[in-house]
């Protein structure tokens, strides 16, 4: 085995690893008593879990007008806006990510945008958001824990390595043409903007997990909360389930234990902010839905291709 199947079958390892971590976790540190408890803490601050739902709701949209820059063609806002949403929706229905396929049909319908101008800008926001998070991980894991993950490291950079060359293989793309597109797109103030709007985006999404982790009593900083969000996030990169279920509660408990706080409180607070995030994502699905109802053939078809495929 080599290449790609070799990458998948060790990702597979390690979600199923993931999963049984937080199954026993779930058997050790559940209490449905003092889940409710959390819960009515949670449902008794609605002005914290609206700000906190509204700075999530902005980390899509950041990724989106970041998206949208890059492209650089007269296509509206809103084909961005909620393909960006319809991706997070059906990665948390799907067991395997299959958003980012949405995104590329999504766009590729658009008049003026091929296959592969689809394909190369959703790879390249993909790249961006793992420097990002690889970065805020790799950071907060010193900050937090006086430690820097050489393997993880290494894992990313072949991870990288393998998006780009995604990018340059997979459709008639010339390295060279690929490479003044980047120069140009990323010169400047309005590449760092870009950048900059990626990397706020995570930022935002921490939000969450702060307003929740406090509601259970595991007071963290901003810093702390930006960091366990991105090395969870991080860690979806072996998601074996819709939308990460267990692998999320996993990385996101250990990461938790690392700042302090009990494994019981640690356990509650990455379950009540997945449940947060997956009614996030399907209200914000429905909503693209409900208003783009055409998008959801579209959605259909990728799924269905992308089971043709395993």
């Amino acid at each position: 085995m080599s290449g790609k199947p070799a990458a998948k079958a060790a990702l597979q390892a390690a979600g199923l690893a993931l999963l049984f971590f937080s199954a026993w976790l779930t058997y050790r540190c559940f209490d449905g008593r003092q889940m409710l408890h959390h819960l009515s803490r949670i449902v008794s601050r609605p002005i914290e879990m609206a700000a906190a739902a509204f700075v999530y709701g902005l980390s899509f949209w950041l990724r989106a007008w970041a998206w949208k820059r890059y492209v650089g063609k007269p296509i509206a806002f809103s084909v961005y806006w909620r393909a960006v949403l319809l991706s997070l929706f059906v990665n948390h229905l799907a067991p395997v990510k299959i958003g980012d396929a949405v995104r590329m049909a999504l766009l590729a319908r658009q008049p003026g945008v091929s296959a592969s101008e689809a394909i190369e800008s959703v790879a390249v926001m993909r790249l961006l958001d793992m420097a990002v998070l690889g970065g805020l991980t790799v950071i907060g894991m010193y900050a937090y824990m006086h430690y820097i993950p050489r393997i993880s490291l290494l894992a990313a950079a072949v991870a990288a390595g393998f998006v780009l060359t995604v990018i340059v293989f997979r459709r008639p793309l010339r390295l060279d043409r690929l490479w003044r597109r980047w120069r140009s797109v990323f010169h400047g103030w309005s590449g760092a903007a870009m950048v900059g709007a990626v990397a706020a985006s995570w930022l935002c999404e921490a939000a969450v997990i702060g307003v929740i982790a406090k509601a259970v009593g595991i007071p963290l900083s901003f810093g702390q909360a930006v960091w366990a969000n991105s090395a969870t996030v991080s860690g979806q990169i072996a998601q074996v389930a819709p939308g990460g279920i267990g692998t999320y509660e996993a990385v996101m408990a250990f990461a938790l234990t690392r700042l302090g706080a009990p494994w019981e409180k640690a356990y509650a607070a990455a379950v009540l902010t997945h449940a947060f995030k997956f009614l996030f994502s399907y209200a914000a699905g429905a909503a693209v839905l409900w208003f783009w109802r055409s998008d959801w053939q579209m959605v259909r078809g990728v799924w269905k291709k992308e089971r043709e495929k395993r």
